[in-house]
């Protein structure tokens, strides 16, 4: 029996393996692999290599200057009475990272442009603030402004916002030459492997989960935890054996690949687990079926306890176990009708005469099964 159920519970365990596996290259893979872009880059964009170097990438820096915004980002919301109206997503900015390369007495400046969302937009006034008073102070008594660390996707300018870019850079007076360098590229902060970086860390958190339930399932292939509820069934149960149970087990009627019908207990895998009902408990079984969002088809069975077990099943599986139930558990009301459902519901004690009960007193226990 343990054996069967092993293999069953491993066959689980692969697939959600799989699965796992498979979930986490779809979500790596539309994200383009920008967590191991960031993991790699945790230092920082080296600012003085190829900008075409970084194109596409996730990229962290720490913007040190920022010079002005030049660009602003709107969107327009047209309804269906004809009516508009436009919010501010944010703006683009100019800034720059200074860097003294081969012992050079002068810096080199490396511009580039930086989109961030409308909420930074007052603390990065003061920073645009804070970058001219030290850039203006010829007596050296200003500091420098506090770098800003900036998390987004390294992207090539398209031509409009190059225009704009360009045509600011001219109106500061800022060209091309040996000690400034002009970067046709912006950090777009509102992406992050190609999606917004909210969606980003939601999906990087669903990677984390994937990736602990690959670790468990594969974990799970060499644990005997089907096994659980069957040794916790015996514990509370101490007037059977596992012997009657494997025995009963071997006789069985498969249902599928899932779930076996014996003369005395009906063991079914619930996931990777292995579970246990006692067949002189059960009162009632039916099939049952739900159709759109949330679908489900199951057998439905009943204790005498009010318990209910829903054992996932297609309505033909479920036909050929109640069929075994009907003929081999002659206590058990087989099938569903509304006037079933409501004695069951409001006078369980008439529900229970209807065969339950008769059966129990004309047969203790055990003695009215044909085994």
């Amino acid at each position: 029996m343990f054996e069967t159920l092993r293999k069953r519970a491993r066959k689980t365990y692969l697939w959600r393996a799989i699965l796992s596996l498979v979930g986490i290259v779809i979500i790596l893979a539309a994200t383009k692999g920008a967590i191991f872009q960031l993991a790699t880059g945790m230092g920082g964009m080296d600012i003085t290599a190829s900008p075409e170097t970084y194109e596409g990438k996730a990229v962290i820096l720490d913007a040190e200057y920022f010079l002005t915004d030049y660009v602003e980002h709107t969107t327009t919301t047209v309804r269906d009475s004809g009516s508009r109206s436009t919010s501010t997503d944010g703006n683009s900015y100019i800034a720059f990272q200074s860097t003294y390369e081969n012992g050079a007495e002068s810096s080199v400046w490396y511009f580039y442009s930086v989109y961030m969302k409308k909420s930074k937009q007052d603390m990065l006034y003061d920073k645009i603030d804070e970058a001219w008073a030290y850039l203006n102070d010829e007596s050296g008594a200003t500091a420098p402004p506090t770098p800003v660390k900036v998390m987004g996707t390294w992207t090539k300018m398209e031509p409009q916002m190059e225009r704009y870019y360009t045509e600011t850079m001219a109106e500061m007076g800022i060209e091309e030459g040996e000690y400034d360098k002009i970067y046709l590229y912006t950090l777009d902060t509102g992406k992050l492997g190609n999606v917004n970086p909210y969606l980003f860390w939601i999906l990087m958190a669903g990677v984390v989960l994937l990736l602990l339930w690959f670790i468990t399932s594969i974990i799970g292939c060499f644990r005997k935890s089907y096994e659980k509820d069957i040794h916790k069934y015996l514990k509370k149960n101490t007037n059977c054996s596992l012997g009657e149970i494997e025995a009963d087990f071997t006789t069985a009627h498969p249902i599928g690949k899932d779930v076996w019908v014996g003369k005395k207990w009906t063991v079914y895998m619930e996931g990777p687990k292995a579970k246990i009902l006692k067949n002189q408990d059960l009162v009632w079984g039916y099939y049952f079926r739900r159709t759109g969002k949330n679908s489900v088809s199951q057998m439905q069975l009943y204790t005498a306890e009010k318990k209910a077990v829903y054992i996932n099943l297609s309505e033909a599986l479920t036909k050929e176990a109640l069929r075994y139930y009907g003929e081999e558990q002659p206590h058990m009301i087989v099938g569903y009708s509304d006037d079933l459902e409501r004695a069951y519901q409001k006078n369980f004690r008439e529900f229970l005469d209807l065969k339950y009960n008769p059966v129990m007193k004309e047969a203790p226990d055990g003695t009215f099964l044909n085994i």
